[in-house]
């Protein structure tokens, strides 16, 4: 199974789902960090039926609120995949949007982060 993973994404992404047995493959980002989102149409369209999921750190590791996560999730969703977003940087989304808004099938909440502000 391939698991898209943006070339933003922290390190511990693409080790988790390698541990999990997925294959990685990387979707590129544009110069401003969002998904570039030829690249994971590509990437996507390559993977076909293999295609697991996509996940995503929402904003990212770098701060950036991906303009088009609702886009990445169509994408992904087209081809047949799921979305998974780190809750990573959750509290970043508080009082701006939810998973449910976004698109995300699933989803987790760092508390240890969270509690901490």
């Amino acid at each position: 199974h391939v698991c898209l993973i943006p070339s933003s994404a922290h390190g511990t992404n693409p080790a988790s789902a390698q541990m999990a047995g997925m294959s990685v493959v990387v979707v590129a980002c544009d110069k401003n960090g969002n998904i570039d989102l030829h690249d994971l149409r590509v990437k996507a369209e390559q993977a076909g039926e293999e295609l697991s999921c996509i996940m995503v750190t929402y904003p990212s590791t770098h701060g950036v609120y991906e303009e088009t996560i609702r886009e990445v999730c169509q994408i992904v969703h087209q081809f047949g995949g799921q979305v998974y977003l780190d809750g990573a940087n959750m509290n970043a989304q508080v009082g701006i949007t939810t998973p449910g808004y976004i698109g995300a099938d699933v989803s987790h909440l760092n508390l240890h982060k969270t509690f901490c502000i």
